[in-house]
């Protein structure tokens, strides 16, 4: 009967081991999640401002998946016509990263931001005209960890625009830019209880 049971659980072991599924993604393990303050210095129409927004993301072992929001208002914009017009910016969407040792208090950062959004032209708060986009800014950097729950990153990139047409006298170019970024990253992160000094 022993040697019977044996068998059994040897037969089920086996079935079981060949039955694990392979599969792309199988090692990565969700060890965080965080909030992050997003400021983005760059240009449009030769205008230097800065962007505000946010994002939140779940942290993937090294990497992290999730969503952002940015936007601003620059100031006015005088078109081919003459007339005067305020430039209201904002894209959104999908932000992926990458963070090799994130537990060293300064580290490699990197990101890729791959969003949708819309320019416009406004006087008065109205609309006057409107115009859908595409957005595509990779960036890379350094992130300092300033406590367990806080890290901060400065970086580079360049924030690139496809889908501008139908505001006057503006266009792609108008809108794509080199960046700098400033993030804040606050969660909680697996890798504090590994950290090290340098």
């Amino acid at each position: 009967m022993k040697k019977i049971i044996t068998s059994l659980l040897l037969c089920f072991s086996a079935i079981y081991l060949f039955a694990q599924e392979e599969t792309l993604f199988g090692d990565l393990h969700v060890v965080g999640a965080f909030g992050a303050p997003i400021i983005e210095v760059g240009a449009i129409n030769g205008e230097i401002g800065a962007d505000v927004g946010g994002g939140g993301a779940l942290v993937l072992n090294n990497m992290f998946i999730g969503g952002y929001g940015m936007g601003t208002s620059y100031p006015e914009y005088v078109t081919a016509s003459g007339d005067e017009r305020n430039i209201r910016f904002k894209h959104g969407g999908f932000w992926l990263g990458y963070t090799p040792k994130p537990h060293k208090v300064a580290h490699l950062y990197s990101s890729l931001k791959i969003g949708w959004g819309s320019a416009r032209l406004r006087e008065d708060g109205d609309d006057i005209a409107k115009d859908r986009l595409f957005a595509l800014t990779p960036e890379l950097g350094i992130e300092i960890n300033l406590t367990r729950f806080v890290k901060v990153s400065l970086s580079g990139g360049y924030r690139w625009i496809n889908g501008i047409s139908k505001l006057d006298g503006l266009d792609n170019e108008n809108f794509s830019s080199p960046t700098g970024l400033l993030t804040f990253r606050i969660g909680g992160w697996s890798d504090s209880d590994e950290w090290d000094r340098w």
